[in-house]
């Protein structure tokens, strides 16, 4: 394919139009006629008798670590450049390179952990996991167009009980991605329509992107456009997916070996598949095969082995770079909307949370901020003081704000009052010549080439909005179109990353707090540059590639516009606050990504509707983005468009309102889940804040919302232990309990999931009040109580329960043995001077907990300034003994003291610290009791009868603290 920026044949091609399954069109990497080996640098270099049209392909395999290794193939043989987006850290351990074989028939070398052989005749590419084979290439194998094209890919084989996992931000209600057929392209899809416009999607794709592959039933849900198409492309783009097989089998049915799991990552920045045993009429039999490639560029992937999803997760985490670590109160309640025009709109939303108790760390505000949508501006008419009184006054009621920047730079001339006004961020880009340029068509003169004009549009103002918008883009219906004509910047050039983070600074002077990254796909609507038939920059204008040091088409690198961006501003920040002396992690709110965009933000899942849909596929979303390196994400409360499907029934009633009964089941999962912010479009929607509901849909989000901030320590402990192992917040139950053949059951795998290892979370995700709950085999679980009511008798896993679940009411169960961190209730981080922690020891075998300290916003942490504690809880008849063990500490808390709660036990005869003997307070009164424990300033304990625990307060004035409680 031609990489002339004129070229038209750069397009969006759908899951149905690139089939590598085919005969035609097609070559493989054929025999292996050489095969060297570079030990200096640990790299194979194979030379194939393919039929590419040129000289005979090669391509390049590289050691990485006992478990890991890396093959490029790239079909112009050229390997002059080596770098990556995505990747940070190639270091994956010290393999153990013992080459066994290297002959005419094939290479196999032994890397510590696993064995590579590559069979010569036809090249094949084999894994042995403990003896047993776990991965092969199969026919065709590594396959690329013939004739001078460039598209690749690669068969592997899909052995039976496989599963597959994560691909990043992906629709549909399975979290299992067997039978899927994916494509990655990071795309503005309102609503997961996948259309340009509210028209109906044409069936041909003429015009718009086309998600519904040929000779389909238009009739089946999950291949019409929607959230239950997972081969729709969405905002994030992360090539990357678990093969995890428990029980690996025969063809027969046989046992053939040891449970394993591997990961692959694409590492592609172009659009690019992934089709895990999808049959078609269109791609033919793909029966016991899957495949991974891209339209452009190379086969570079990422093999890494183990015993299980934990282990490639670490390995996975070390090779993109670990998770940001965000401040605590990010892990918070967050509130956005688009529509919060003004500050008294903004300030009014802060006061009515703070008027109904319900917890709120963080506000939003969209483009409504900007003047006339002048990225980087605040509106002096509506945001007096840029924006510093609304900022200012948020603070003092403990919110921190955030306001929507997207990537286009205005070149409307006209301000909010309608003045040719000049735009510094403009001017100063069109002076280091930082926008992308529209090289497809030559001109005469000077001025060409000359930057590329296209159009954002914020949709339409149908009164709600009272302020003006000057030179609005041209509407031909009713209302005022919202938006703006602009340039992008073309920050894959390193120099102009530097610029774009500079104009962050009248925004953090004012106060801002954590920005919101919006429309990063980039999301075009058709301008007088630009037709975007696919909403989007044109494929075919050039855009720089600093890991080729070139520039190349934008189809090439499409993936990456959002990486740049997002990293842009979060190396913005960090400079811009290091030399105003302040000490504050960066934090970022991200619609898109690529591989990679955890070590800059948070997701969310982009413009979703609110409808029941939208709310089933939360859960296979979430923990698929963990599974791929993403901890932090989560969905628009409520949704934020109105319902496709229209009625109160189906989402949303009167005034585009989201039904009471959608907005509580949305509410109360999102509480356990790594982002939480309810966002609307308020330009439709007449509210959606959940103080503005009645009750039961009011008390049920207070009081889910109110136990995410009781259980804050615990999320804030998951990232840390994310940005060490790879292992996400929200994990899937194949993740904890892999050895219980039940958690595979879909009607489980994709409806639970557990935060950490130990808190199981069971939530109404369907217009039911009623659901299965399934406990794992292997442990007992508890019910879990919030501190409200004595705990239960245990249950045994591996069976399930009925639950009737009213809107309040969300199952949860707690494994036995386990320490959970308990904070104080707060409206915010940081309102109580001191936020004692509790560590609720549940009853069971013995076990231990890790806790995090640090002062939970600034970046001393990133120079040992943190604790780390152990607290391990041993049972012995009569006795239960709790040690707490600072194993790192170079940091020292406000709080001087904390509490550990026994649950389910009797009055102890006696309680010791450190074989002392403390005071009982038990009371009468409970109230008395927990009144007296707070007020003690020693060590003490009283027994809370309504609840049957005991309650130790504990001061912290050694490294290792042991308390026991005799019966």
């Amino acid at each position: 394919m031609s990489v002339d920026s004129r070229d038209s044949s750069y397009r969006y091609v759908p899951v149905d139009g690139f089939n590598p399954n085919s005969a035609t069109g097609w070559t493989s990497f054929g025999n292996v006629s050489q095969c060297l080996y570079d030990k200096g640098d640990g790299i194979f270099t194979l030379t194939g008798t393919g039929s590419g049209g040129g000289q005979p392909p090669e391509l390049k395999i590289y050691v990485l670590g006992p478990a890991a290794f890396r093959v490029r193939f790239n079909p112009q043989n050229d390997y002059s450049m080596d770098g990556s987006f995505a990747v940070v850290n190639k270091d994956l351990g010290a393999p153990a390179v013992n080459i066994l074989q290297n002959d005419s028939v094939k290479l196999s070398v032994d890397l510590g952990a696993l064995r590579l052989d590559v069979l010569f005749q036809p090249f094949t590419v084999q894994v042995y996991w403990k003896s047993h084979l776990i991965s092969s290439d199969v026919a065709p194998g590594l396959i690329y167009v013939a004739n001078g094209g460039n598209a690749v890919a690669n068969f592997k084989t899909y052995p039976a009980n496989a599963n597959y996992f994560g691909a990043g931000e992906k629709g549909g209600n399975d979290l299992r991605l067997n039978e899927a057929a994916l494509t990655f392209f990071n795309y503005d899809n309102f609503k997961y329509c996948g259309q340009n416009t509210d028209d109906p999607p044409a069936p041909n794709g003429d015009g718009f992107l086309r998600v519904i592959p040929y000779n389909s039933n238009y009739n089946d849900p999950t291949v019409q456009p929607g959230p239950l198409n997972w081969s729709e492309p969405l905002y994030n783009s992360i090539p990357f997916f678990l093969e995890d097989n428990p029980n690996p089998l025969d063809q027969g049915g046989h046992p053939t070996g040891a449970p394993y799991a591997y990961g692959i990552l694409l590492d592609n920045e172009s659009q690019s598949y992934m089709n895990f045993g999808a049959s078609s009429s269109y791609n033919g039999n793909m029966y016991g095969k899957y495949f991974f490639g891209a339209l452009y560029g190379e086969i570079d992937y990422y093999f890494m082995a183990g015993d299980a999803a934990p282990d490639v997760l670490r390995q996975y985490s070390t090779l993109v770079g670990p998770a940001a670590l965000a401040p605590m109160w990010a892990l918070g309640n967050h509130q956005g909307c688009y529509g919060y025009y003004d500050q008294g709109r903004v300030l009014n939303a802060i006061q009515q949370y703070r008027a109904s108790n319900i917890p709120l760390d963080g506000m939003h505000i969209d483009v409504d901020f900007q003047n006339n949508y002048r990225t980087f501006t605040a509106s002096q008419m509506k945001f007096p003081n840029g924006g510093a009184d609304c900022f200012s006054q948020a603070a003092a009621m403990g919110v921190k704000c955030s306001t929507n920047i997207t990537g286009i730079v205005t070149i409307q001339p006209l301000d909010e009052n309608g003045n040719a006004t000049p735009y510094s961020v403009l001017q100063s880009g069109l002076a280091i010549n930082a926008f992308v340029q529209d090289n497809r068509a030559e001109g005469q003169g000077p001025a060409y080439p000359k930057p590329f004009v296209t159009n954002e549009s914020y949709g339409v103002n149908y009164g709600f909005n009272p302020y003006p918008s000057p030179g609005a883009p041209y509407n031909p219906g009713p209302g005022t179109a919202l938006g703006t004509y602009g340039y992008y910047a073309d920050l894959g050039q390193l120099q102009f990353r530097d610029w774009w983070g500079e104009q962050y600074k009248p925004l953090l002077d004012a106060g801002l707090e954590m920005v919101w990254q919006d429309m990063t796909d980039p999301a075009t609507q058709p301008s007088v540059g630009d037709s975007a038939p696919y909403k989007t920059l044109p494929l075919n204008v050039l855009m720089f590639d600093y890991t080729q040091n070139k520039m190349v088409p934008s189809a090439e690198i499409h993936n990456v516009f959002a990486l740049n961006l997002i990293s842009a501003t979060h190396t913005g920040m960090i400079r811009l606050r290091k030399a105003a002396g302040v000490d504050k992690r960066p934090f970022i709110i991200a619609r898109g990504g690529y591989a990679g965009v955890h070590r800059y933000a948070a997701s969310w899942t982009g413009d979703s509707a609110s409808d029941w849909n939208f709310l089933s596929i939360l859960i296979p979303e979430i923990l698929n983005f963990g599974l791929s390196g993403q901890p932090m994400s989560g969905a628009d409360i409520g949704g934020f468009a109105t319902s496709s499907a229209g009625g109160s029934a189906n989402g949303t009633g009167p005034n585009g309102v989201t039904n009471p009964d959608l907005m509580a089941r949305w509410t109360t999962v999102s509480a356990f889940i790594g982002w939480c912010r309810n966002h609307y479009d308020g330009y439709n929607k007449q509210y959606q804040e959940p103080y503005a509901y009645p009750d039961p849909c009011q008390s049920a989000c207070r009081k889910y919302i109110e136990i995410r901030y009781k259980l804050l320590q615990l999320f804030y402990d998951m990232l840390y232990q994310c940005t060490q192992t790879g292992l996400p917040i929200c994990r899937p139950l194949f993740l904890t309990d892999r050895q219980d053949p039940g958690v595979y059951q879909e009607a489980f795998l994709n409806t639970q999931f557990m935060v950490g290892n130990d808190l199981l979370i069971a939530p109404i995700i369907q217009q039911s009040w009623n659901r299965n709950v399934y406990l794992p085999a292997g442990s007992d679980w508890f019910a879990y109580q919030d501190a409200q009511a004595p705990l239960p008798q245990k249950n045994a896993g591996g069976q399930s329960f009925n639950w009737y679940a009213p809107l309040d009411l969300v199952p949860m169960y707690v494994r036995a043995g386990s320490i959970l961190p308990r904070r104080e209730l707060e409206q915010y981080v940081g309102q109580l001077p001191l936020c004692p922690l509790t560590f609720e020891c549940y009853p069971g075998p013995d076990r231990d907990y890790t806790l995090y300290l640090d002062d939970k916003i600034g970046t001393g942490y990133q120079e040992g300034k943190y604790r780390l504690t152990t607290i391990a809880q041993k049972t012995v008849p009569s006795v239960r003994t709790v040690t707490i063990t600072r194993t790192y500490d170079q940091f020292t808390p406000k709080e001087t003291f904390f509490y550990v709660s026994l649950l389910q036990t009797t009055h102890p005869a006696s309680v010791t610290v450190n074989g002392t003997a403390v005071p009982d307070l038990t009371s009468s009164n409970d109230q008395a009791g927990a009144s007296a424990l707070a007020a003690s300033n020693v060590n003490a304990f009283y027994f809370n009868v309504s609840l049957q625990t005991v309650f130790v307060k504990v001061f912290d004035t050694a490294s290792v603290l042991t308390a026991v409680a005799n019966f």
